[in-house]
């Protein structure tokens, strides 16, 4: 074994150490860390008993307006012990909050009066749907409807009326859920007052249960102050429903038939400049929702239609693994939560990665001609079942593709389930995944903590009769909790195995990955938070032949009190290339062991702020060169109904072994880099991305992102108009247009415009 070997093995060894060391130490360095660590455990044994309030059933509802002026509110409870998470842990707050709930049995009425003396102090920058409003004053409601402590809605307002929705597994938050809800808010002279609207055809839950898990939050944001009604702990997300708060009153809640009908039309034009070619597109869809059980819902659909997506955002890839790009499709989005499997979150292992569907390998549409979906819970049981029947391609037939999912709840927070896929949307090969994982997690088991830890195993069958067969596991333990928060990982993939409907970029090796942070709070100061943090990954063959390592340092990572921050990082890179690589058409990556080190710095100004900035710049060794970047970053908000964003990411390397071949793939390259190279060539990534949005009330909405890179030579843009007519029932213009930015020649490739309604009919 080489020097380098010894070396990495020496590495992975002080890793593992340092990282069991920080896991052995933290209950006994978590007390000590900062007086606010006492006042926790206070804090849990004041507020250890569930708060509980009652929707007062009523016969008239009252009008979401904004104004709180019917009289049918009066009849509510009025909930205000509400207590500080942030910046004091279980101080009161700085004002005072009304909170009250109302339901008619078809819909649950929320309305929040949150009062500031200070009225104009109150920050809202945004008011599209789905904006980020952590970063302005807000009020949020989690409602966990089935009452397992561990899933459930969220649903966010702000004092302009801009609302935000997701679903929640555990601490795994989906925000790219769109459910039919209704808000109107407004700035008051008593501070700001708001009023909701959430029919139960929109959730799930099981009729006739009186109880549903609920948390209230409200933040003022100018103070970084987080107002929490049930577990008013730092320790723990809202979103974790394991010892929120209840909701009674429930058992009058009906779904009534509980059908959605969504009708859509999409009208458009593909014009292809290249070769001058004009196509009219005109694409009609369906899609049904009924819920078999008040729990459960079946859904059908046809001729899946995605036009209104967003564009994905570009990135460059300088490594010899496949880059991760998150699913942004509405269709399958939904109940995305119910598909999870063994703690893994957009990672080597994903056992069903849904971009796999729909999409082929360079990312055109491939039309899927319907399908049906169950999902939903019955009784301790969640269930996700999907089948698709996507178009053929690529010269192969239509194909079958079919994702089952169930897992059960077991204890009080924990659970164990399996699943299944089958189909290869990308060949008519069999490609069978069976699955199975244990999920286990407590919010009790050390008081005021949570810990998870996750167990998993797959098995891959690929050819006729399945005669190709490969398999992978993993385990990690989870420590997710504020002072001291530790992750450690282990993954092990066979050579071959590759599952259709996964995401795996990398496979025949053994990973050991490893995260642990160490953090200071201030209620007072410049800082509010100080954190130490590391992070080590390490990958071998199954031979124990080290393959990859990477091991980041941050000794100083500042926040202050509104969320500026500050960061330094060492990072240390290993690579034993096995096979020559190409990371231009033109710099080709020899096989051999490479050990880079670089150093990275990070400003971030607060996003609560109308102009922002973000700058981060790093240099070192990077494989047999070396390089520098730099990436700013710049926001301006004149507005709620405003926003501009520049990015621009830039990497200069030198000093690199240059393929003789003038094209990837021949002469000197083809042959394996047996020829002499010329030295000292360098190379630079440009990206670059603008952003404009444009706000004309909570409803409507015009978004243009333009991207760049010199990679490709490739300039896109999209412009995207959203109008919510009402919600379920909405109208997109979108238009997407594509260049040839070679240096010296930009070409017009092709111009993509549809315009797209959909319109929910309930029953």
């Amino acid at each position: 074994m080489g020097r380098g070997q010894n070396g990495i093995h020496r590495f992975a060894r002080i890793r593992e150490l340092v990282i069991l060391a920080a896991a052995l130490l933290a209950p006994v360095l978590e007390p000590s860390l900062s007086p606010d660590a006492a006042a926790g455990s206070a804090v849990a044994a004041e507020f250890g008993t569930v708060p509980t309030v009652h929707a007062v059933l009523v016969e008239e509802a009252p009008v979401i307006d904004g104004v709180l002026d019917d009289v049918v509110w009066r009849q509510a409870e009025v909930v205000t012990d509400l207590t500080q998470v942030e910046p004091v842990q279980g101080a009161p707050p700085s004002f005072r909050t009304e909170i009250r709930i109302l339901t008619d049995g078809d819909t649950l009425f929320v309305s929040v009066h949150a009062f500031d003396p200070e009225p104009e102090k109150i920050v809202a920058n945004r008011m599209a749907r789905s904006e980020l409003f952590f970063y302005d004053d807000n009020f949020g409601i989690n409602l966990d409807t089935f009452h397992d402590h561990r899933s459930g809605f969220f649903f966010q307002i702000n004092p302009l009326g801009g609302r935000r929705d997701a679903t929640f597994e555990g601490d795994l938050f989906e925000e790219n859920w769109d459910g039919i809800w209704y808000a109107k808010a407004r700035i008051v002279d008593s501070g700001w007052v708001g009023e909701i609207a959430i029919p139960f055809k929109t959730l799930g839950f099981v009729e006739g249960k009186d109880d549903w898990g609920l948390n209230m939050t409200r933040r003022v944001r100018r103070f970084n102050e987080d107002n929490r009604w049930a577990d008013p702990t730092i320790q723990r997300l809202s979103v974790n429903m394991a010892q929120a708060g209840v909701l009674t009153g429930m058992n009058v809640a009906r779904v009534g038939i509980g059908l959605d009908v969504v009708p859509a039309m999409s009208v458009g034009a593909l014009h292809d400049e290249l070769r001058n070619r004009d196509k009219l597109i005109t694409e009609p869809s369906f899609d049904a929702f009924y819920r078999v059980l008040p729990s459960v819902t079946a859904s059908v659909t046809a001729n899946t239609d995605f036009a209104q997506t967003e564009v994905d955002d570009t990135q460059v890839n300088l490594t010899r693994f496949a880059l991760f790009f998150p699913e942004k499709r509405e269709f399958f989005l939904r109940e995305k939560g119910l598909f999870d499997f063994g703690g893994l979150e957009n990672e080597n292992g994903i056992p069903f990665f849904s971009r796999r569907i729909g999409l082929s390998p360079d990312l055109q549409g491939i039309r899927l001609h319907g399908g049906g979906r169950v999902t939903g819970r019955v009784g301790r049981y969640r269930i996700g079942l999907l089948d698709i029947q996507q178009d053929g391609n690529a010269g192969f037939d239509d194909t079958n593709l079919a994702v089952a999912r169930v897992s059960a709840t077991v204890l009080e927070e924990s659970a164990v389930g399996m699943i299944l896929t089958h189909g290869d949307p990308a060949s008519e090969e069999e490609n069978l995944l069976a699955g199975a994982d244990v999920n286990f997690r407590s919010s009790r088991l050390i008081p005021d903590r949570s810990i998870s830890v996750n167990g998993w195993i797959q098995q891959d069958f690929r050819g006729d009769a399945y005669g190709d067969r490969s398999s992978a596991f993993g385990a990690s333990i989870v420590y997710p909790n504020d002072r001291v928060n530790f992750k450690l990982k282990y993954k092990e993939f066979q050579k071959g195995y590759d599952p259709a409907m996964a995401f795996v970029n990398r496979t025949d090796v053994r990973g050991y990955e490893g995260e642990y942070r160490l953090r200071f709070r201030q209620s007072s100061g410049p800082f509010r938070m100080i954190d130490l943090q590391t992070t080590a990954n390490f990958f071998t063959d199954r031979d124990n032949v080290p393959e990859t390592a990477a091991f980041n340092l941050s000794p100083v990572r500042l926040t202050s009190q509104l969320d500026d921050l500050f960061e330094m990082k060492f990072i240390y890179l290993y690579d034993n290339v096995p096979r020559p690589f190409f990371i231009t058409p033109h710099i080709g990556i020899p096989p051999r062991e490479y050990h880079a080190y670089s150093g990275l710095a990070e400003l971030t100004t607060s996003l609560h702020r109308p102009f922002r900035t973000k700058i981060t710049a790093s240099a070192g060794t990077f494989y047999d060169g070396w390089g520098a970047r730099i990436s700013p970053l710049i926001e301006w908000r004149p507005s709620p109904h405003w926003l501009l964003s520049v990015e621009y990411d830039e990497r200069q390397f030198f000093d690199y072994d240059a393929c003789k071949g003038s094209t990837r793939g021949t002469g000197d390259c083809r042959r394996g880099f047996d020829e002499p190279f010329r030295r000292h060539t360098g190379f630079a990534t440009r990206l670059a991305r603008v952003r404009l949005q444009i706000a004309f009330n909570t409803e409507i909405s015009w978004s243009t992102v333009v991207q760049y890179d010199n990679f490709s030579n490739g300039l896109s843009a999209q412009s995207r108009l959203s109008w919510i007519i009402e919600p379920g029932r909405e109208f997109f213009l979108v238009v997407g247009q594509d260049f040839d930015a070679t240096p010296g020649d930009l070409r017009v490739l092709t111009t993509r415009p549809v315009a797209k309604l959909r319109w929910t009919f309930r029953f």
